[in-house]
């Protein structure tokens, strides 16, 4: 498997998205990075000033995917944060639940710096799918815009 990372895949109204990694984690970090790239196409501009932790939990790595990036739209919305490091730390299960711990490190939006991408409405469920092999894993995913 080449290393980790993530394509644009064909769609017709918004934009689908394959992502891999050697674990779930990286492939985790990978489908965000994707995100982020759709939202502001240059995340090589993004200086890592702000360092924000998270934890997600959810029923099912499905469930923790959607809510993992939805943070992200949320994150935009309300602080105007863009992220260029994304490290996802953990993926454990505890208790028939899934916990995630990630720490994002970016800036505050700024229009003179940060190319405008496309808006994301929403993460979807369509086409959502995680699909886990021994030495890598592989997600697709659609982003509403």
């Amino acid at each position: 498997m080449k290393k980790a990372g993530f394509e644009f895949r064909e769609h017709t109204a918004d934009v689908q998205v394959r992502s891999w990694g050697s674990s779930l984690e990286e492939a985790f970090s990978q489908t965000a990075y994707s995100l982020m790239t759709t939202i502001t196409p240059n995340l090589e501009v993004i200086a890592p000033e702000i360092e924000k932790k998270i934890t997600v939990e959810a029923e099912d790595k499905e469930a923790l995917l959607f809510d993992f990036l939805s943070e992200f739209l949320y994150i935009f919305d309300v602080d105007e944060l863009v992220f260029s490091k994304i490290y996802v730390s953990k993926i454990e299960k505890v208790s028939n639940r899934y916990k995630l711990h990630a720490i994002l490190k970016g800036e505050k939006f700024n229009l003179d710096k940060h190319e405008i991408g496309m808006e994301v409405k929403a993460i979807t469920y369509s086409f959502l799918n995680i699909e886990e092999k021994h030495e890598s894993t592989v997600i697709d995913i659609v982003f509403d815009i």
